[in-house]
């Protein structure tokens, strides 16, 4: 495995790593978005691509009752999620592994669903919406969180396993996928796209 390829599926020691830092350098995304999405009271939440289940931990916070799911296809991620949710592991909090082309969840099940700088790593972005749509409640939402970057660096060529969209790609394949509601929030490089299930 190569360097770069920990980008999208952390393994090993390096994995564990980058699993840390990462956190560290999406911060201050991470807590721009989650000052713009609605938490749910109670309900599910299911977090795709939780990486350390850092953003799943801000969000126990943000509320009093609802149940939180993480889903990583990475053995590192799924361990390190558990470990930083280790408090309410078995309570409010499940982390499994999992594919978001493929989710766990029965159909209108989801309240929130989000995907923290995970999606440029999905290889196949468009089927993940579909399961995504179909697992959402009616009046669920969908929040997708990335930094494009530096729109002059090829980031494909440094990092192969990964596929930049920006903000305007992400709003077609989710009309594609269903949703018939969606806002744009830009901050710099960042952005937070949320389709809405009506």
């Amino acid at each position: 495995m190569s360097f770069t390829d920990n980008f999208g599926n952390p393994k090993g020691l390096l994995g564990r790593m980058m699993l840390v830092s990462m956190d560290r350098e999406h911060l201050p995304m991470s807590q721009w978005a989650l000052g713009q999405i609605r938490i749910p009271e109670n309900g599910k939440v299911a977090d795709l691509g939780c990486g350390g289940g850092y953003n799943i931990k801000r969000m126990l916070e943000k509320s009093a009752k609802a149940k939180f799911v993480g889903l990583d296809i990475s053995d590192e991620s799924v361990k390190k999620a558990q470990k930083v949710n280790k408090d309410e592991l078995g309570r409010r909090v499940k982390v499994i592994k999992g594919s978001a082309e493929k989710l766990p969840f029965k159909d209108n099940s989801i309240d929130l669903i989000t995907a923290f700088e995970t999606v440029f790593f999905w290889k196949n972005p468009d089927k993940a919406f579909r399961e995504i749509y179909r697992s959402l409640v009616k009046e669920g939402s969908f929040a997708v969180i990335n930094n494009y970057g530096d729109p002059n660096v090829d980031w494909e060529r440094k990092v192969p396993c990964m596929t930049r969209y920006t903000a305007e790609q992400i709003v077609e394949m989710l009309k594609a996928a269903g949703f018939t509601e969606i806002s744009v929030n830009k901050k710099e490089n960042l952005f937070l796209v949320m389709g809405y299930k009506r």
